[in-house]
C-alpha cells in the first residue's frame, strides 16, 4: 500500500509540474508576443524618422515626404491584401476539392 501512495504522489506531482511548465510556457510566448510588437513599433517609427531626416538632409518639401510615405504605406497595404486574397482563394480551392472526394 506504501508503494502505491508514492506513485500517486508522483503522478500528482508530475502533473503539477507540466501544468506549470504549461503555463510558463505561455507566459514566455506572450512575453515573446509583446517583445516583437515593441519591436515593430519600435522599428516603424524609426523608419519614420529616418525617412522625414533624410527628405530634410536632401531639401525635400515635408508635404511631399508624408505623400511619399502614405503612397508607400498604401502599396505595402495593397501587397498585403494581396497575399491574404491569394490565401484565401487557395483555402477556398482546397476546401472545394476536400469536399468532392
Amino acid at each position: 500500500m506504501p508503494q502505491q501512495d508514492s506513485n500517486e504522489q508522483r503522478s500528482r506531482s508530475n502533473g503539477a509540474a507540466s501544468s506549470t511548465r504549461a503555463s510558463d510556457r505561455v507566459s514566455a510566448q506572450r512575453k515573446k508576443t509583446n517583445r516583437m510588437l515593441r519591436t515593430i513599433f519600435l522599428g516603424t517609427v524609426a523608419m519614420v524618422g529616418g525617412v522625414f531626416w533624410l527628405g530634410d538632409q536632401y531639401g525635400v518639401d515635408r508635404a511631399e515626404t508624408i505623400n511619399l510615405l502614405v503612397s508607400s504605406a498604401g502599396f505595402v497595404v495593397v501587397l498585403a491584401l494581396a497575399g491574404l486574397a491569394g490565401a484565401g482563394c487557395i483555402w477556398l480551392l482546397r476546401r472545394l476539392f476536400s469536399r468532392r472526394r
